[in-house]
């Protein structure tokens, strides 16, 4: 399970991501400046395979990944790859649109389904749904949660997360970045499978990273456990490029 939301700023937007994992999986790398095709990205690293599940480059395009578990891809004939190391590959893009024609032309057959969205600034996210066979574009304009991932209680969960920011934007009187931060720490209805920081027996939100873009810099907060609990780490800041 996790969770994606977003809000454009009138420079810039803000993107919060809840990574939900696993206990058993080995702990992931806080965000740090990195290179990639003589591009500068900030993006965490995941313990076990290397890739990422959420990045901002210097461009100021972020692209991250949920996983979809409602369908599966049949990697008989082709071993599969991580999801997240898909999403290292595309930070070097300059646009999201390069995104689109690098995943339009790139053989997905050794990931198992997802759904990569990727922002920039002034335009919808644009979401690219991977189920194993197809792969299907769409793009979300409206402010809030973006997607909402879930491997048992998909409908549930998405209904009950976009429930409880409806109360915290009517008690905010509007969608502001910090109803986006209480969101991701959220326990309501409880603290349990259905909320956003979400606990479960074998499995919990690992952690949250909030991306901050504005006409200069794009910025990253990293709490390296469940936000609801956990202090973020010092932000790490990049210098935008103009293209």
């Amino acid at each position: 399970m996790c969770t994606l939301s977003w809000r454009p700023e009138r420079d810039g937007y803000v993107l919060l991501f809840n990574r939900d994992e696993r206990r058993a999986r080995a702990p992931a790398l806080p965000p740090e400046r990195r290179v990639r095709a003589g591009v500068s990205y900030v993006a965490p690293i995941d313990g076990d395979h290397g890739g990422t599940w959420v990045g901002v480059n210097e461009s100021g395009i972020t692209t991250g990944l949920l996983n979809r578990y409602q369908a599966r891809a049949d990697t008989s004939r082709t071993p599969p790859v991580s999801r997240g190391l898909l999403v290292a590959e595309l930070l070097d893009s300059a646009s999201v649109a390069e995104v689109a024609n690098r995943l339009r032309n790139r053989s997905l057959a050794p990931f198992q389904p997802f759904i990569i969205a990727s922002v920039e600034t002034g335009a919808p996210v644009a979401l690219f749904d991977w189920d194993g066979s197809r792969l299907v574009e769409s793009s979300v304009t409206e402010p809030g949660i973006v997607r909402v991932s879930s491997g048992v209680t998909q409908s549930e969960a998405d209904r009950s997360r976009r429930a409880v920011l409806a109360q915290l934007i009517a008690d905010a009187g509007g969608l502001t970045e910090a109803v986006l931060v209480e969101l991701h720490r959220s326990h309501l209805p409880e603290r349990g499978p259905l909320s956003v920081c979400m606990h479960r027996e074998e499995a919990s939100t690992v952690s949250r990273t909030l991306i901050r873009v504005t006409g200069d810099t794009a910025e990253v907060e990293y709490v390296p456990g469940p936000p609801g609990e956990t202090e973020p780490l010092p932000a790490v800041v990049l210098a935008r490029r103009q293209r």
